[in-house]
């Protein structure tokens, strides 16, 4: 009896010692993202598909290990205390390993900090800000810096478009400002002088008094840097002042809405991408396909560049689970180590910065709207 009860015993705690880490490995592994909805939904929308592409895919092949990835996504609001919140909520209450996002400079400048000093991983898309580089250790971008971007665009219409002055309208606001401030060092290093610099506030739409003043200084070409809603109309209605300039524009026109808006006026119109649909890999052929099937289901907005520049960097942290294990420790070491990732922007690494790196390219390509499309020209 005594030997029975033993055997009892012991074997009630070995099933109750061995219950959670049964428990535990059926548990779904946890990752979030950060994204623009509330404001800029138009880009953050694309963006969370991409993840969402990323995760689906991972846990339709079987997951990690036999373990489902939980994605759970929270809203920047346009606030880097709106982004703080999110990621500390993501990390302390839903304890996931690793985020994408935030996607502005400035949340993830804010928010980037609380996941680095938890070493919890995360990685912005869209970033742009030359701050980011080796900010953290935990932390990686997954584009091209704003000052390379700049340097890339100013340098191509030097060659291609020979200005000798140009007139910049933008956005005043932190992003609009900052390409304005940036590319003016590009243009005059370059010998291109700037003869008229005007402004504009978000959720403008009549920008006439500013493009007069512009079309009195004559310049050779336009920079209209800002996001889509302001900047298409502007591009519009210089046409209408019979400005016939070339128009050069930013990351924030990377939207086949800007050609929608503009209209005529968008032909010609050069941005600076980080994705070329042109991209002949399987892997960018079946991304485009089930995008453009997502959008028509859900009646997205459409913006490829960004659903394929979150697609990505959530590629790369579930490759890092699958070779090192769902720890960010594990993504980390694999971020660290990577070279020429399979991904639908290009063939990725990251450089001693946790600055991406695309095999091959500058970081940036060249495009110009040709008959309605935005077509890779370099």
């Amino acid at each position: 009896m005594i030997k029975v009860r033993t055997i009892l015993v012991v074997s009630l705690a070995i099933l109750l010692l061995a219950a959670p880490v049964a428990f535990g490995a059926d548990e779904p592994i946890k990752m979030g993202t950060v994204v623009r909805l509330a404001v800029g939904s138009e880009h953050g929308i694309p963006s969370r598909r991409g993840v969402e592409m990323a995760v689906d895919e991972v846990n339709k092949a079987g997951g990690i290990n036999g373990r489902k990835v939980e994605l759970i996504v929270e809203d920047e609001k346009d606030s880097p205390q709106a982004a703080v919140n999110a990621v500390k909520k993501l990390i302390e209450v839903d304890k996931v390993v690793a985020i994408v996002g935030p996607m502005t400079s400035g949340d993830m400048m804010a928010a980037g900090k609380i996941a680095d000093d938890a070493k919890v991983v995360a990685i912005s898309p869209t970033a742009t800000t030359p701050k980011l580089s080796g900010y953290g250790a935990s932390l990686c971008r997954g584009c091209s810096r704003i000052d390379k971007q700049a340097e890339v665009l100013t340098k191509y219409v030097a060659e291609a478009w020979k200005p000798k002055t140009v007139g910049i309208l933008f956005s005043n606001e932190p992003y609009g400002k900052g390409c304005a401030e940036l590319f003016t060092q590009y243009f005059e290093k370059l010998g291109i002088k700037v003869v008229a610099t005007e402004s504009f506030k978000r959720e403008a739409r009549d920008f006439k008094t500013e493009l007069t003043k512009i079309k009195a200084a004559n310049p050779d070409m336009l920079f209209i840097p800002g996001y889509t809603p302001e900047t298409a109309p502007a591009a519009a209605q210089a046409r209408q002042l019979g400005m016939n300039q070339k128009i050069l524009g930013v990351y924030g026109d990377m939207d086949p809405v800007y050609i929608q808006l503009a209209g005529k006026a968008a032909e010609g119109h050069v941005i600076g991408g980080e994705y070329d649909e042109g991209y002949n890999t399987p892997k960018n052929q079946a991304f485009k396909k089930a995008y453009e099937e997502l959008v028509k289901k859900n009646n997205d907005p459409y913006n490829i560049m960004f659903a394929a520049l979150h697609y990505d960097a959530a590629s790369v942290i579930l490759e890092g689970m699958k070779k090192n294990g769902p720890t960010s420790e594990g993504i980390m070491k694999f971020l660290n180590e990577v070279k020429d990732f399979d991904g639908v922007t290009g063939k990725l690494s990251f450089d001693q910065n946790h600055d991406v790196v695309r095999a091959g390219t500058e970081g940036v390509y060249i495009l110009e709207v040709k008959d309605g499309k935005y077509v890779k020209v370099k």
